[in-house]
């Protein structure tokens, strides 16, 4: 199965948007337009037998000369001036303008005529044939194959062609290996010259036969034992003839403007286009933007043994191959991956993760992402990913965040992937307790869904994939749902005709390949012609409106969950006449008989469930649109169901599935039970009691605490022992405090219920806390700035309980003198209390009130002061250091101290500030854009900035 898909983004109103293929038409005074998608009229490929090289550059296009000269003159994207005459032409829905539109065409194409392609082909294969099975060296063979006349003209009109459009594709419907071969070879100027020979083989195949065929292969075998295999085409011009070699640079001139994707691709797997239309003046502009994908699907057989080329054919040419691979497919199919690397010849680098529901995180793609960079990953070369559909999931998104767009080739080993995940577009991975809450549209270049793989899988995990099989039956395809009717059961036991002896029963090997290809067919239909979710009509999305909401709450299996919600919207669907009562017990039969669930006692929960559909109305853009039956083997959409419908509608379904096997639940259902770890188990763990966060440090080893209590891992639990380490280790290296100072500290700590009282009686203002002490290593530091600065006059805003005060005076000499400012009066009684046996006291002098008017007090009095301590509410930080300042409190040559600068770490955490973080972050930003000060933050408990005044 091969597939292009165009993904159109447009800007402006709907009505005003050019269908797809819509060919412009000409303005007066301006040449026509080519059609979107590329298609520039050119009839020169018509010569594509020519049996020169001048003749070949003719058919090639006879614009290379011409056409080049008439796009190289700007060196940018062709625009046309559109006048406009003031009158409405006929037709027209929109006014005219006044103004004249340019219209901005970005690419120049030629015309696709299958026969004279075909014929180019045809003409090429045969020439080159005789020459590939030459004696010479390989080098030598290739550098003759590129200077055949015929090979010229086939490869350079080629690499002019829309190889992406519809018209190409709609061409080569009838043979869909050659139109492979042909998007490929549009790329050959930049291509691994052993991989332009690989496609030269696959073109003989289609063109000439196999044994045709043959002699490109042994030629392509030979080519790759040469160390220059891997090196680009381009590289080999100045080796050609050099009426050869200019033909390939006059194309590749040309190509730089008109299509400079096969010139210089990023990746030949990806294409853009656009229309921009824009007023002279350029103060309007609308624009119609797309990217085209290509993407190839393979359902085959035995794709390990070194005589399947699948994967060889695409890694051979980049001369390695990095691989994602499954932890557990590693253990069951490592040797045979390195086996088959090892026999042709490629590097082979595999990145081992687990594929497990439970690490399915954002972390986990993180992982993905750093192990891709440390292997030096090229944009240009496709990732491969082994595995289900986890690791489809994760490691497709990582792949598509890595350098915003790497391709990646899925080998899928699960039903899951080979049916569902592994060709979606849709990569994705849990965060927050939410499922897909992150993700991307970035579908696999290649996917190759090997049924073998499956003898492996536990019964249970290809019984939860059998789920994805039957919602394509259900929405897309009678016969495909009648076939899991009479053959479901049979393909569950057999492991889809892998195991026992089903293996040499030809007619059901036939059907069990039928029935993979039918819904992958199935889902691809669906889904490729919806890729960016542009709109909510997805019938692949059935079993996936509610069961999003309780599948990980619940434990259970993906495809046991969709179980379950694929049969209740079976329910809806003949509730709403959708479908009469025999369909729906048809499709609750084949959910049962294939041992999937149709209810759990999760779903007793009506109002999760709803608020299950409440998120999922908000993902699919303000509607529910439920996939659900109409009828059987097609598709409609539920868009309403009220809070007291779906409970109702939930008590009458579970009625009805009690009368089902098993009363309705699946065998196996959970995680657990197939020897998977519960998707909860990281989030249910014991609960870890909440910590005091004051410093950003307390925050991160809260948060470790959490995690290692939830996986108990020794490194996590170094890291939380290490963190908590911080502190002691800078008390126990720091000068140590009088014995003063600690008895503040040991009566501060026991206040906590004191202060909880006097915030209930009224004695303070607000509840004030132990942890506000400024604590031993901020004392200290604080003795050092005034012993070091010989400063002899402080302002210490913020008393509490006296330590700071107290520390402080300590460092002054006798004629130094200390103001502190409080405002609740109890905390400042207690403080006076504190110092009361200290020899320091008198230099001490307590005011209570609130700061700012105890600052204007001060400034009027004339005082000045060498250091100022700020530790108050954060909210009047900003206010109360203007005041400092514009008053003149703080001297020039004066130093600023501000405590609680990075408040407790909130702007660290990314979370929104408290009121408390804001007022830090407000003066942080009024410090820097203040010149008057110099400034630092230092990291010491949660933040202390030092400011010295300069001016």
């Amino acid at each position: 199965m091969v597939c292009t898909v165009s993904t159109p983004m447009a800007s402006g109103p709907a009505f005003v948007q050019p269908a797809p293929m819509t060919r412009l038409l000409p303005t007066a005074g301006s040449e026509a337009r080519p059609q979107m998608r590329g298609a520039s009229g050119s009839s020169t490929a018509t010569r594509a037998t020519a049996t020169s090289v001048a003749g070949a550059a003719a058919a090639a296009g006879a614009v290379v000369g011409a056409g080049s000269k008439r796009r190289r003159a700007g060196q940018m994207p062709k625009v046309n001036l559109m006048p406009n005459t003031g009158k409405m032409p006929k037709g027209n829905l929109m006014p005219a303008t006044s103004a004249p539109t340019l219209e901005i065409n970005y690419y120049e194409l030629d015309d696709v005529d299958a026969p004279k392609i075909l014929a180019a082909v045809q003409d090429a294969i045969s020439a080159a044939g005789p020459i590939v099975q030459e004696t010479s060296s390989p080098e030598e063979r290739l550098l003759k194959v590129l200077s055949e006349p015929s090979v010229v003209a086939m490869l350079t009109s080629i690499s002019r062609l829309p190889v992406f459009s519809y018209e190409m594709g709609s061409a080569f419907k009838e043979n869909l290996d050659l139109l492979l071969a042909l998007k490929q070879i549009k790329y050959f100027w930049s291509v691994p010259q052993s991989q332009l020979v690989i496609l030269l083989e696959q073109l003989a195949r289609q063109v000439a036969g196999p044994k045709a065929a043959e002699a490109f292969g042994e030629f392509a075998q030979a080519l790759a034992q040469t160390s220059s295999h891997t090196e680009m085409i381009k590289h080999l011009r100045d080796e050609l003839p050099a009426e050869v070699r200019t033909t390939y640079m006059q194309n590749a001139e040309y190509l730089e403007t008109s299509d400079a994707h096969a010139v210089y691709p990023t990746s030949i797997y990806r294409q853009c286009d656009a229309l921009t239309l824009a007023t002279e003046d350029a103060s309007t502009i609308e624009a119609v933007m797309s990217t085209t994908l290509t993407t190839t699907i393979k359902i085959a057989r035995k794709v390990l043994e070194p005589s399947n080329r699948l994967l060889a054919d695409v890694y051979t040419p980049l001369g390695r191959c990095v691989a994602v691979v499954d932890d557990k497919v590693e253990a069951l199919y490592g040797k045979d991956l390195d086996a088959y690397f090892a026999h042709h010849g490629i590097e082979y680098k595999k990145l081992i993760f687990s594929g497990n529901e439970v690490d399915k995180d954002i972390r986990d793609v993180e992982r993905i992402l750093v192990a891709l960079k440390k292997s030096g990953q090229g944009r240009h070369e496709p990732l491969l990913v082994v595995g289900g559909g986890v690791i489809a999931d994760i490691a497709g998104f990582a792949a598509a965040l890595y350098s915003r767009n790497t391709p990646y080739v899925m080998l899928c080993t699960s039903i899951v992937s080979g049916i569902d995940a592994g060709p979606s577009p849709r990569v994705c991975c849990n965060g927050f307790d939410y499922k897909n809450l992150y993700g991307a549209y970035h579908p696999p270049v290649l996917t190759i869904t090997d049924r073998g793989f499956w003898k492996t899988l536990h019964p249970g995990w290809l019984r939860h994939g059998v789920a994805e099989i039957i919602k394509m039956a259900v929405m897309k395809d009678l016969s495909l749902f009648e076939l899991m009717e009479k053959w479901g059961t049979k393909c569950l036991v057999t492991k889809f005709g892998t195991v026992g002896e089903s293996v040499n029963d030809s007619e059901f090997q036939d059907i069990c390949d039928l029935i993979v290809g039918k819904a992958m067919e199935g889902y691809v239909r669906s889904e490729y012609g919806n890729l960016w979710e542009t709109h909510q009509c997805r019938p692949h999305a059935y079993g996936h409106t509610w069961s999003p909401g309780y599948e990980l709450p619940s434990g259970m299996l993906h495809g046991q969950a969709v179980g379950t919600c694929m049969g209740f919207g079976a329910y809806l669907a003949c509730k709403a006449d959708f479908i009469d009562e025999t369909e729906m017990s048809r499709i609750l039969k084949v959910i049962s008989d294939c041992e999937l669930c149709l209810w759990h006692p999760v779903m007793e929960d009506g109002a999760a469930v709803w608020q299950s559909q409440v998120a999922m109305i908000e993902k699919r853009g303000g509607n529910l649109c439920a996939p659900i039956p109409r009828p059987l083997g097609q598709s409609g959409y539920l868009n309403d169901l009220s809070e007291e419908e779906l409970l109702q509608d939930l008590q009458t379904y579970k009625e009805l599935c009690l009368s089902y096997p098993r009363e309705g639940r699946g065998v196996e259902e959970h995680c657990v039970d197939v020897g998977l770890e519960d998707p909860q188990a990281k989030k249910v763990a014991a609960a870890v009691p909440d910590r005091f966060v004051v410093t950003p440090m307390d925050m991160v080893a809260s948060k470790l605490a959490k995690a290692k209590a939830e996986n108990d891992m020794p490194a996590v639990a170094d890291a939380v022992r290490m963190l908590d380490s911080v502190d002691s280790m800078v008390a126990k290296y720091s000068s140590q405090p009088s014995e003063a100072l600690r008895s503040i500290s040991m009566q501060t700590a026991k206040t906590n219920p004191m202060w909880a009282d006097a915030e209930k009686t009224g004695d303070t203002t607000r509840l004030m806390e132990a942890e506000m002490i400024s604590g031993q290593a901020e004392g200290q530091l604080l003795q050092l700035l005034v012993k070091f600065g010989g400063v002899k006059k402080v302002l210490d805003i913020g008393t509490f309980t006296g330590y700071s005060s107290l520390a402080m005076a300590e460092a002054l000499p006798e004629d130094g003198h200390l103001v502190t400012l409080e405002r609740e009066a109890v905390a400042a009684q207690m403080a006076a209390e504190n110092w009361a046996q200290s020899q320091h006291k008198g230099k001490i002098e307590s005011r209570v009130g609130e700061a700012h008017e105890l600052l204007q007090a001060l400034a009027s009095e004339g005082a000045s002061f060498d250091l100022v301590f700020l530790d108050v509410d954060k909210p009047g930080y900003l206010a109360l250091y203007q005041t400092i300042m514009d008053s003149g409190l703080l001297r020039v040559g004066g130093l600023l101290a501000v405590d609680n600068t990075m408040y407790k770490g909130e702007e660290l955490s990314g979370e929104q500030l408290s009121v408390n973080g804001k007022g830090a972050e407000s003066l942080n930003q009024g410090l820097l854009a203040d010149e008057r000060v110099h400034q630092v933050m230092l990291p010491l408990r949660d933040g202390l900035t030092l400011a010295f005044r300069q001016c």
